[in-house]
Order: C-alpha cells, then sequence, then structure tokens
C-alpha cells in the first residue's frame, strides 16, 4: 500500500514593511542595549499609509534594566508621544513577541516588565484605536538604527525629517 504524500505548506513572513490602511499610523519600536546593559537606548518611527516619516524619536537612559525592559519602555514612550501628538488609529510595532504578547493578554508579570505592562495597557484602554502587535525583527530596521544611533544624538532626540542615514533603510524596507 503506497501512502500519499502530504504536501508541507510553509507560512510566509513579510520581512519589509507593509503599508497600512490610508487612515492607520504605523509606529515601529524597538530597543538597544549598550556598555553591557548598562546604557539602554529606544527609537521609533511613525509612519502613514505612504510610508511617510511623521515623526521620529531616539532617547537613552542610564539603567541596568534588561532589554525586555527597555523595549517595554520604548512602546510606553511611544504610546505618550502619539497621545502628545493627537495621533488617531495607531498600530504600534515591536520585534519583542513577549512584550507584544504580554500587552495583549490578561496575564501580568509581577516584576518591573510587568508594571511596564501594566503602564502601557492603561494608555491603551483611554485609546481604542491604539494597537500593538509584533513585527518580525527584519522588518524593523528602521526603528533598530534609530535606537542604535541613541547614544549619537542629545537625549531625547525629536526629527520630523527623514535623516540621511535612514533614507536608504527606508526605501529598502518598503521595497
Amino acid at each position: 500500500m503506497q501512502r500519499a504524500k502530504v504536501p508541507v505548506h510553509h507560512a510566509i513572513f513579510a520581512h519589509t514593511w507593509i503599508k497600512s490602511s490610508v487612515s492607520k499610523i504605523k509606529c515601529n519600536v524597538d530597543a538597544a542595549a549598550f556598555n553591557n546593559n548598562y546604557v539602554m537606548g529606544f527609537g521609533m518611527c511613525f509612519r502613514d499609509f505612504k510610508g511617510t516619516l511623521l515623526l521620529g524619536k531616539s532617547d537613552f537612559y542610564h539603567s541596568s534594566a534588561t532589554i525586555l525592559e527597555a523595549e517595554s519602555l520604548g512602546l510606553l514612550d511611544a504610546i505618550k508621544v502619539a497621545i502628545s501628538n493627537r495621533m488617531h488609529v495607531v498600530l504600534f510595532k515591536t520585534d519583542s513577541k513577549i512584550l507584544s504578547d504580554a500587552i495583549n493578554s490578561n496575564f501580568t508579570p509581577s516584576n518591573e516588565f510587568g508594571d511596564l505592562v501594566v503602564q502601557c495597557r492603561s494608555l491603551l484602554l483611554d485609546r481604542p484605536d491604539f494597537a500593538v502587535s509584533y513585527i518580525r525583527r527584519q522588518a524593523n530596521d528602521v526603528a533598530h538604527s534609530i535606537a542604535r544611533a541613541s547614544l549619537s544624538n542629545p537625549s531625547p532626540h525629536i526629527f520630523h525629517h527623514l535623516m540621511p542615514t535612514l533614507y536608504s533603510l527606508i526605501l529598502n524596507e518598503m521595497k
């Protein structure tokens, strides 16, 4: 008796930036650790449905926080930036699956990371048009580059125009 071969289907994951719908703003957030985790930096990049930069920000702080806590602080700050800039319908993307899952679940860890998750959820409760989801690291290069450059700029560093060092990254991401 011969067995039929079952076709193997492989999931296709996007490794590039994907446009949002017309009315949505997408904010990619990432963090970076420096000096044996004693300095943490984060970066964020708000873009419209065309991929046009609306606002970017980098910041760093001296701390012995974990990278997960740094990712959480970056997301918390990005939510605050969106609120203070009166943005609506914002999709926050993080390459930390643990953070994304924690924000979107009912479980709260009993540690510093959990405290940051609670703060993020508290802000998100007032903004039902905001959402947080996971994005693969390969599609988060712009935010990662902003986070890595956070030590190179006065902190915090807010920009509304595309920096020359990010231009090629954004074009490559959108291909």
